[in-house]
């Protein structure tokens, strides 16, 4: 067994699972944990993930008998690599592409920074069309402070996170749909240490066509709901879930008008 797993939630998407784990690097020392939450149309091939598969490590697979969302996929991962004993827990979603040395990398950081419990990277995302955008997500633990009191700090599929903070802050919320991780990651900033390294260690699907517009304002709900609870009673506080609560209340074809017209590089 190897000291990091690797957490794969998987509903309907084969051949993205098997692009996935083709993607991690054959020197790494990674066992991955898929969990499928309950697929109907397609579900997981075994075979085809263990061709793909060519880290040093193992593969498991769990299977949900039906489908619940993927916080609940999440936490069954969790407990499952909880009661393995693994040190460290890495994320990453169907369809996203691990650097060749990602785990390495960001093992190594770990080792050498005991106190930081939660770490991400920046990361690039693509379509079919190539590379979009890449997300240079801050990287010291006050910087990082400072934006999850207006966002997410961290990039989902890129975090490495120390089991010892799961045992100790538990396992992802389950009332905060389509925000789980911006939840999550809330509970590791206020407790520990947390960083993001520079480099583009994933690349992240984007499919701005499947964010539905009921999912948007779900997020977005969520968002606010997580910036109440943390609020601090500071000027930032209270401006940040005021441009939040704007945001939520106007249309969205009006917040880009007005991101266009102040040229603002983000407006939630």
């Amino acid at each position: 067994m190897n000291r990091t797993a690797l957490l794969i939630p998987h509903f309907n998407n084969p051949q993205g699972l098997a692009a996935s784990l083709a993607s991690v690097g054959k020197h790494e020392q990674i066992d991955a944990f898929i969990v499928d939450d309950g697929s109907s149309r397609q579900r997981v091939d075994e075979a085809a993930c263990a061709k793909a598969w060519q880290a040093n490590g193992e593969l498991h697979f769990i299977y949900l008998p039906q489908n619940q969302g993927i916080e609940h996929a999440l936490n069954t991962g969790l407990q499952a690599i909880l009661e393995a004993e693994y040190e460290y827990i890495a994320r990453l979603d169907c369809d996203d592409l691990c650097a060749p040395d990602r785990f390495a990398k960001q093992t190594s950081f770990l080792d050498s920074h005991p106190d930081v419990y939660l770490l991400g990277s920046a990361v690039t995302f693509f379509d079919t069309s190539g590379d979009r955008f890449t997300i240079n997500q801050p990287q010291t633990h006050d910087e990082i402070l400072r934006q999850m009191h207006d966002d997410n700090a961290f990039t989902h599929p890129t975090v490495m996170f120390r089991t010892a903070g799961v045992k100790e802050l538990g396992l992802y919320p389950t009332d905060c749909k389509a925000a789980e991780d911006f939840a999550y990651f809330w509970r590791f900033v206020a407790r520990y240490q947390t960083a993001n390294l520079p480099e583009v260690l994933t690349r992240s699907e984007y499919n701005d066509a499947g964010i539905s517009m009921s999912r948007r304002r779900q997020q977005q709900a969520m968002r606010i709901k997580l910036l109440w609870r943390y609020f601090d009673y500071s000027p930032r506080s209270f401006i940040k879930i005021s441009k939040a609560s704007l945001s939520f209340a106007l249309p969205v074809s009006f917040t880009r008008k007005i991101k266009r017209l102040l040229g603002m590089g983000k407006w939630n």
